[in-house]
């Protein structure tokens, strides 16, 4: 059996990720300089208003959604994927599939060839065709051992080869599921060869701040902390496309400012806003909201196993949150529905598992609210109030904490989400307050949560009890978010993202199974897995929070999507 083991590269892009976001407040200067943005002097130009400066056009590097957003203006994969799932091509002339031959799997040596054939149609904005030389230099610098970075999948890749100009196969040494957008998606595009510098590297290169364009737009300036413009890219190649001549990038960094200049009409496209905003626009006449017709941000609280400040739970177990009977408690004392309802204004959905997204949603059962069972079990597993002060002590606990000690832990969440995370977070702090679990708040930046451990980050360095926060696999693949958050090799700091330190045998053996082709095989390995976790509540999942965009009425065409960012169909927005 394969089982999928991390290189060095992905320990080269965690440090290189963690130096980019605490540097993110000093970025270079402007790659091209105007005294103010292009007015929009037509009815053909429109302004999408974001909170900060993207880092690049490279979303490998950071991932801030804001780089996403910009890369679809202007860069190209060999495939995307639509709002409902489904893979398209973009520089692909087809999606390679079994079917057609483009996939062949030897079963005998488990591994797979996959045959991109190219459109000789694109050409870069100089003029230059977009070839399989451009793949082949993207695939070196990504792949390169120094100035290259872990992307999902790169483990399987045993080499990619050139067949003509515009064709190429990449040789796999597993079955690789995600083959479809190895080398697209909402993060990764395909870089000119001609113009990037591969001595410079994939993470620093200057063309990642001044992209060479094959895709709808072209960028024409840069005023960092104040705006970008991108004018139509006359070589696109689904001309006339895009109708719209000029798009103004504007940072604006407040929530309320960006919700006004949405009413006041002065901006058509303001990402990922909340749901408090969504129900301020209800009834504008001018400022639309788009939903995303599929979810993907399972709001949950990740549960350390292992004791505050330690990565080891077999080592050093959590003195409360070891025992599955205290995580089963504190799951039963959360009111999901009242969160829903009363804060996100029915917009949210309750989810009790991983797997709710087609094709592989499992049919878990919904864990009952109901705090006076929680007491109980509380009281079962030895947590009980003897000194009337409404909080617990271990009076015969089995998690090796000493007797009397107290059921209080500290629980973060992150501040950039705003007001309806914040104001979840306390509420959840009440309802296990009721069962006598003391919760003391804390909200801090997601920088510092997410950040590596040598950075002094929260969750890598084990530094925490129980945080909240919204996550949930890019496109329609699991398989590699599942590893990267429930894995034993993901325990370790640096090697992934399993912050809760859980290690089941199992599951690390049902993961190796997911890697297949076979769809049916997969559904119930996921499934297998969803019931495993439903028992064992490393994470409590408490519902999805809503993508949602505001758009301006005069707008055609825009569609929110949890598989890429809002501009991943510009090219075919239309203006009334």
């Amino acid at each position: 059996m394969f089982t999928k083991k991390r290189t060095l590269l992905f320990l080269t892009f965690m440090v290189i990720l963690s130096l980019t976001l605490v540097a993110c407040g000093a970025t270079p200067a402007p790659t091209t300089a105007t005294d103010e943005p292009t007015a929009p002097s037509s009815e053909k130009s429109i302004t999408i208003v974001i909170a900060e400066d993207p880092p690049t056009f490279n979303p490998m590097v950071a991932d801030t959604g804001y780089d996403s957003l910009v890369m679809e203006l202007v860069l190209l994969g060999m495939a995307d994927i639509d709002p409902n799932g489904n893979v398209f091509p973009e520089l692909a002339a087809e999606l390679p599939t079994v079917e057609n031959g483009g996939v062949t799997i030897d079963e005998e040596a488990g591994t797979m060839s996959v045959t991109w054939t190219m459109r000789d149609d694109i050409q870069w904005s100089d003029s230059t065709p977009v070839t399989a030389d451009d793949v082949l230099f993207t695939w070196a610098a990504i792949s390169d051992p120094v100035n290259g970075l872990w992307i999902p999948g790169i483990d399987y890749i045993d080499s990619v080869e050139q067949l003509s100009k515009y064709s190429f196969v990449v040789n796999y040494n597993a079955v690789y599921p995600g083959y479809l957008t190895q080398f697209g998606g909402e993060q990764l595009a395909i870089w000119p060869a001609h113009y990037c510098n591969l001595e410079q590297g994939f993470v620093a290169w200057d063309c990642g701040r001044e992209p060479l364009s094959d895709g709808p737009f072209v960028l024409h300036d840069w005023i960092e902390g104040d705006h970008m413009t991108f004018h139509k890219n006359d070589k696109y190649y689904l001309a006339p496309k895009p109708e719209i001549d000029q798009v103004i990038v504007q940072i604006v960094p407040d929530d309320a400012v960006r919700k006004t200049m949405m009413l006041n009409g002065d901006a058509d496209i303001d990402m990922w806003i909340n749901a408090n905003t969504a129900k301020d626009l209800e009834g504008s006449e001018g400022a639309k909201v788009s939903l995303s017709p599929t979810d993907r941000w399972l709001m949950r609280l990740y549960i350390n196993l292992a004791e505050k400040g330690t990565v080891d739970s077999a080592a050093t177990p959590h003195p409360i949150l070891s025992d599955v009977n205290v995580r089963k408690a504190i799951r039963s004392a959360i009111d999901v529905d009242t969160i829903v309802n009363e804060i996100f204004h029915g917009l949210a959905t309750p989810h009790w598992t991983e797997f709710f997204r087609p094709p592989y949603q499992c049919a878990v059962p919904r864990p009952a609210f109901d705090p006076e069972a929680a007491k109980a079990a509380l009281e079962s597993a030895g947590w009980k109030d003897t000194d009337g002060d409404g909080v617990r002590e271990c009076r015969g606990c089995t998690t090796g904490a000493p007797d009397g000690y107290k059921m209080e832990m500290e629980f973060i969440t992150y501040a950039e989400f705003g007001e309806p995370l914040e104001l979840t977070q306390q509420l959840i702090a009440e309802m296990l307050g009721e069962i006598g679990i003391q919760m003391n708040i804390t909200v801090v930046e997601g920088s510092i949560l997410w950040d590596q451990a040598e950075n002094g980050g929260i969750e890598q360095s084990g530094n925490f009890d129980v945080d909240i926060w919204d996550d949930g696999y890019a496109g329609v693949d699991p398989t590699d978010y599942i590893w990267e958050l429930y894995s034993e090799e993901a325990l370790v700091p640096g090697g992934g993202n399993n912050v809760m330190r859980y290690d089941n045998p199992e599951v690390d053996a049902l993961i190796d199974e997911a890697y297949t082709l076979d769809e049916a095989s997969r559904k119930e390995t996921f499934c297998k897995i969803a019931d495993i976790l439903n028992e064992d509540v490393p994470i409590v999942y408490l519902f999805t929070t809503p993508n949602l965009e505001a758009y301006s009425a005069r707008l055609v065409g825009v569609q929110s999507s949890v598989n890429d960012l809002v501009t991943w169909n510009i090219a075919d927005w239309t203006l009334k």
